[in-house]
């Protein structure tokens, strides 16, 4: 099914097949964990459906006895008559009440666990897709328009649907008694709700384009309320002050979205109280009819009651009924949103190889060339290159040469757009993708300041698996970690946000050195990467990290600017453009004079000043 563009304000309305498509879709979603909760608000929804003319009817039946108890006091069948018609009409509009707060409990608890569900669905697709594609734009907008409407539009669907049956079957109820007395009647029902349907559904659709195609302002408008009032913000926007400009800019973002939104719904406002205004009128017509049938009696006064209140109440049922169909065709164009996520492709199955044909050959490129979405130019364009085991490697590079896309390549985050990785003999798409992550530990430039304890900060580069404590300080060990957590002061307990009423905010080097913990806490990784682990740290800490890794005898790629680092390694090779320009040893490299040697000797140029 090919969902309307929620980007494009001119997109294509739903078709019918589309929506009934979406319809199934969701409702399969939800029946699949809550089929059991469903089934009982359908129940309900139908005992309460019927209530409405099985009241009418009691109450009409009680009146035209009591009218003819009066005529006849000595009667007191007729008396017993009125009062069982009046006790039986208090019972069902008594159990409508109970039946209403029932069904609202279960329609509470069916929207928080189905919100939960489409959430878990949702992080589910994410995680099905590769990094490349995640990064895009588009996705990302689908993601956070799918994730807006996660909690609310698939059960309104669904609520809106089971609300939509309800009606009909308390609208034919209506029907079979107003056909008693006049199929136009059941002209006048039909015809009193159907001006404010075609107003709303025109609205709905307006609406869906207008929201959903200026989430990007919105997400912009988020974002400076972000700079104004957060703590990380605050002191660059404090002394620069910036805090008019940002708040003008806020301001003028906020007008621009806000004067169409008054003008959309001004519109729909005063539409809407006009098409109320015909509604009612078509029905005034109705009751002046029935009341005009009482007078000549051709009707009885419990009769008239009867048809006047199945008149108005139908006529809130078929408007309720239509509104319906509107609010859930506006559902239907935020679902689609939804299921324009589910449906993208997911990255290609993982391979099922966990050890290679040739163990210790390390890693082979062979012709690799990688470009990013809408990108002009490949951030790797026909890098060949061998890592054998054990190596220790140097990668140097200006910035976008392509270091940190490399990196993602090797471990299997990217797939070349072209050329072949191995790894000990076997391509990487070939590789079991578990299997593969457990051979590589990483520190990635950025690297994530997770807003957890100090424990769960390191322990997440197990994926929050089981890991001791003694694992957990041995890892911050190595990663010099060990006398952040010591100045903590609940230890690897500590909350790390100042969110958190007890957490406590690290400085950048602080974070950086947990980073490193908790890409030394992988446990049989035989591969460490590095992406700039220095960036942050002070120069003492800088040269025990240096010696700390010089001496690990995993592979070791590390991504450095500051070429003193490089010493420690085997080999170094120079990046340009995504393509090895140099490549050689330190000293050989500082003897060729060339690109490498230049750069050392404009970074100890700034020590001898």
């Amino acid at each position: 099914m090919s969902a309307p563009d929620p980007s494009d304000p001119s997109g294509a309305p739903l078709t019918l097949p589309q929506g009934w498509t979406l319809v199934r879709r969701v409702f399969a979603l939800a029946l699949k964990s809550h089929a059991g909760r469903i089934g009982w608000i359908a129940a309900i929804s139908v005992l309460i459906a019927l209530a409405p003319a099985l009241a009418a009817w009691l109450a009409k039946e009680m009146i035209d006895a009591v009218v003819a108890a009066a005529a006849d006091p000595s009667s007191s069948a007729l008396r017993n008559a009125a009062l069982g018609f009046a006790a039986a009409e208090a019972a069902v509009l008594g159990a409508l009440v109970m039946l209403r707060r029932v069904l609202g409990y279960y329609k509470t608890v069916l929207h928080a666990e189905l919100g939960y569900t489409v959430g878990q669905t949702i992080f589910t697709k994410t995680a099905a897709l590769d990094l490349s594609t995640l990064e895009r734009a588009e996705v990302q907008q689908q993601i956070t328009l799918a994730r807006q409407s996660a909690a609310s539009r698939p059960f309104s669907l669904i609520n809106r649907v089971i609300d939509a049956g309800q009606f009909i079957v308390t609208l034919a109820s209506f029907v079979v008694l107003l056909a008693t007395f006049s199929h136009w009647l059941v002209a006048i029902l039909a015809l009193g709700g159907a001006p404010l349907f075609l107003g709303e559904l025109r609205f709905s659709e307006a609406a869906f384009r207008f929201y959903t195609g200026r989430t990007p302002d919105m997400r912009a408008r988020s974002y400076l309320e972000g700079l104004l009032v957060s703590a990380g913000a605050g002191p660059e926007r404090i002394h620069t002050g910036s805090t008019r400009a940002l708040r003008d800019r806020h301001g003028a973002l906020f007008s621009a979205l806000f004067t169409e939104d008054r003008r959309r719904m001004g519109r729909r406002a005063f539409l809407g109280a006009a098409l109320i205004a015909l509604s009612t009128a078509i029905f005034i017509a109705g009751k002046l009819w029935v009341v005009w049938a009482a007078v000549l009696a051709t009707i009885t006064l419990g009769q008239m009651t009867l048809f006047i209140a199945l008149l108005k109440q139908g006529q809130n049922t078929a408007t309720n009924l239509l509104a319906s169909f509107s609010g859930a065709y506006e559902d239907l164009l935020y679902a689609s949103n939804l299921y324009a996520l589910l449906d993208r492709e997911e990255a290609p199955r993982s391979g099922t190889f966990t050890h290679g044909p040739a163990p210790g050959d390390g890693y082979r490129l062979e012709g690799v060339s990688f470009t990013y979405p809408g990108a002009a130019r490949p951030s790797v364009r026909d890098l060949s290159l061998h890592i054998p085991a054990g190596q220790h490697l140097g990668v140097v590079g200006a910035n976008g040469s392509g270091k940190s896309t490399l990196i993602k390549l090797l471990i299997g985050l990217y797939a070349p757009a072209s050329g072949r990785i191995l790894l000990d003999g076997a391509p990487l798409q070939d590789w079991d993708r578990q299997a593969l992550f457990k051979r590589t530990a990483a520190l990635f430039q950025p690297f994530q300041r997770y807003a957890f304890t100090a424990r769960d900060n390191i322990a997440l580069g197990q994926g929050l698996g089981e890991v001791d404590d003694a694992a957990v300080e041995e890892a911050a060990r190595r990663g010099l970690a060990a006398s952040v957590i010591g100045g903590l002061p609940h230890g690897l307990d500590t909350q790390l946000s100042r969110q958190q009423l007890d957490g406590h905010e690290l400085s950048g080097g602080e974070w950086q050195r947990l980073a490193i913990a908790r890409a030394m806490v992988r446990s049989g990784a035989d591969v460490l990467i590095l992406d700039e682990p220095t960036s942050a740290l002070d120069p003492d800490a800088e040269a025990a990290l240096i010696e700390q890794i010089a001496g690990t005898g995993a592979t070791l790629i590390l991504v450095s600017h500051r070429l003193s680092n490089l010493r420690a390694v085997e080999r170094i090779i120079v990046l340009d453009a995504g393509t090895i320009v140099e490549e050689g040893t330190h000293d050989s490299l500082l003897a060729a004079e060339g690109r490498y040697a230049q750069l050392f000797a404009k970074q100890a140029g700034f020590y001898r000043r």
